[in-house]
């Protein structure tokens, strides 16, 4: 494990000057909903079941433009990363070849949702039937939520850089983890880590330079803090692309060896 997480550190590094801008972009595009909320109300809405029942149209046609949009802009950075990883060109990719996959990028979400759903409906109903503290009840529902998101994120690669169909990369991604669990189990760890460290970081850039724009008045700090989350936010996603890569190719040619073990 440790040699796949010292290939995704080099990878962040020697794609983040390239990707960083886009990542960045990706990342404000996710926050549509929010800045609209911001404009309407005057302040974030909390998601609850609550607010979300009560979202208007135009709220809605921003949240799925703005993550569409944002997948589009996180498969070019995946796809640049993986031209840095097989040393190929730097250039640019192609807008147009990732905007004519967002049909497939939908149905790939779509059916990831689907699987997750199902996944965690059986946790759901014990944690709806048997008694337990509400720690316990969020812990049943959410551990087996995050484990198999990991496994459908293994399907992302098979989507953008082998230009798999939506059902056939969240296939591959589930025969990856399936076969490799006890991998994927420490990658998850590995990338909980990693984004707790980040948000460690980021909370204590924020109050450190909140604390410097004290004198400025609470408008700029609270820009401040929001730039600073940004850019944690967008440095996690470019990280996690490049770890999810690595991991994905790593998990493959594990595969692969093991298949032309057992036919020889």
């Amino acid at each position: 494990m440790r040699e796949v997480i010292e290939a995704s550190l080099r990878l962040f590094g020697r794609s983040v000057l390239g990707c960083l801008p886009l990542a960045t972009v990706g990342t404000l595009l996710g926050q549509l909903p929010a800045a609209y909320d911001i404009a309407v109300h005057g302040r974030p809405v909390p998601l609850t079941a609550a607010s979300l029942a009560a979202k208007d149209g135009q709220w809605w046609a921003l949240y799925v433009l703005g993550t569409l949009a944002s997948l589009a802009l996180w498969a070019i950075v995946l796809l640049k990363q993986e031209r840095i990883a097989t040393g190929g060109a730097h250039g640019s990719v192609p807008l147009g070849t990732t905007l004519a996959r967002l049909p497939a990028i939908f149905g790939y979400c779509a059916g990831s949702f689907v699987v997750m759903l199902l996944a965690s409906l059986p946790f759901g109903l014990i944690a709806a039937l048997v008694p337990m503290s509400p720690g316990q009840r969020g812990a049943l529902v959410l551990l087996p939520v995050l484990v198999t998101a990991a496994a459908l994120s293994l399907g992302w690669p098979a989507l953008v850089v082998d230009r798999r169909g939506p059902l056939k990369a969240i296939d591959i991604g589930l025969r990856l983890a399936v076969a490799h669990w006890r991998r994927l189990l420490l990658v998850l760890a590995a990338v909980l880590a990693t984004g707790i460290v980040m948000l460690i970081l980021a909370g204590l850039a924020i109050g450190v330079f909140a604390g410097l724009a004290a004198p400025a008045g609470e408008a700029v700090q609270n820009s401040l803090a929001a730039a600073i989350m940004i850019a944690a936010v967008a440095l996690m996603v470019l990280y996690l692309s490049a770890f999810l890569l690595v991991v994905f190719d790593d998990l493959r040619v594990r595969t692969q060896a093991s298949s032309a073990s057992n036919a020889a």
